[in-house]
């Protein structure tokens, strides 16, 4: 049964009305051409409206009072454990210049780099001695997968 603005899923409820409309558009094409889980289908349509206001310069989250995004990923800044001079590892932080701590071996370093972006809700890409990426972690809330490269 296809949805109309009278009658939609909760998680539209929120959406700025033009938005909302073309979510609606967009879910009960998806529903009937790919036949799709419909939690996938809303996310998805509310995802693509989203970027179709924002293209057009249109509102994309509502401003009301009573309302409360759903779509807000909370991430801070990551952190590199790093090669540092001859033998030691470091700690840095995204986007800065310096590094913020530094350690006699690669175990340590890991350990306290994984306490400070668990902490922060992070990544975590740790190099290789030679300075390419053996690894990324996400600790993101809304990310928990382990990415090994």
């Amino acid at each position: 049964m296809p949805w109309t603005n009278d009658k939609f899923p909760n998680a539209m409820k929120n959406l700025p009305e033009e938005v909302r409309e073309k979510s609606i558009e967009i879910a009960n094409a998806l529903l009937e051409e790919k036949q799709m889980d419909e939690g996938i289908a809303i996310a998805t349509a509310i995802s693509r409206a989203k970027d179709w206001a924002a293209n057009r310069g249109k509102e994309t989250e509502s401003h009301s009072e009573d309302s409360r995004s759903v779509d807000v990923k909370v991430h801070g800044e990551d952190r590199y454990v790093i090669p540092y001079h001859e033998h030691e590892w470091a700690i840095k932080n995204e986007g800065s210049k310096k590094v913020e701590k530094v350690f006699s071996n690669k175990k340590d370093a890991l350990k306290q780099a994984r306490k400070e972006a668990r902490k922060a809700n992070a990544s975590l890409t740790v190099q290789k001695r030679d300075g390419r990426v053996q690894q990324r972690i996400s600790y993101n809330p809304n990310k928990r997968a382990k990415k090994q490269l």
